[in-house]
């Protein structure tokens, strides 16, 4: 890092810092770009034995990025559910004030499964979870509980619905209604 960048850092992370204690938390929608080397990162941090350690940059570039942004979305949480200890493993790499932004799992926002292969054996099929609140509770919301404190944004992510699976949008609003009434308060 050179002495500049690494003032332009500083004083990013100082900004966003001050708006974070009026409560508007600004980050991205991923940490792990390796095009943030120089600005965000520094490369010299990740090498291992004189070389540049991918599995090292994997593992902590969190807890770098967290020196510079309050707040993060964990996209990844869309395609599968997080267990308590993994999230644990996240909170242990940043500050107490440090937010995350949850994207709500696809297992509990698809209606129907899209027709592309990663979905195997359920691509096309309706989607028996649709909405479920007992698997949100006891999947997702659960594991959220143990870094309670660092749990910002939970985003439900719906993607489009084909013909005959709402016939109004007042009946997607209901579902949505239903939903929220069985969540634990």
């Amino acid at each position: 890092f050179s002495g500049g960048v690494l003032k332009e850092r500083e004083e990013l992370a100082k900004k966003l810092r001050q708006l974070a204690a009026q409560g508007v938390f600004l980050g991205t929608s991923s940490w792990k770009y390796p095009g943030w080397f120089g600005t965000i990162y520094d490369r010299e941090r990740y090498v291992w034995r004189k070389r540049f350690s991918q599995a090292r940059f994997e593992r902590d570039c969190l807890a770098e990025f967290a020196l510079t942004f309050p707040s993060v979305s964990l996209d990844a949480s869309y395609y599968k559910f997080f267990d308590e200890r993994a999230l644990q493993e996240l909170a242990a790499q940043v500050p107490e004030h440090f937010q995350f932004g949850f994207k709500v799992c696809h297992d509990i926002t698809l209606k129907r499964f899209p027709q592309i292969p990663r979905f195997g054996q359920r691509a096309g099929a309706a989607n028996p979870h649709f909405l479920d609140a007992t698997l949100f509770a006891d999947a997702f919301l659960a594991p959220c509980e143990a870094i309670h404190r660092h749990v910002g944004l939970i985003m439900f992510e719906f993607s489009h619905f084909g013909l005959g699976e709402f016939e109004r949008g007042a009946q997607f609003v209901d579902a949505l209604e239903n939903f929220f009434a069985k969540l634990p308060r």
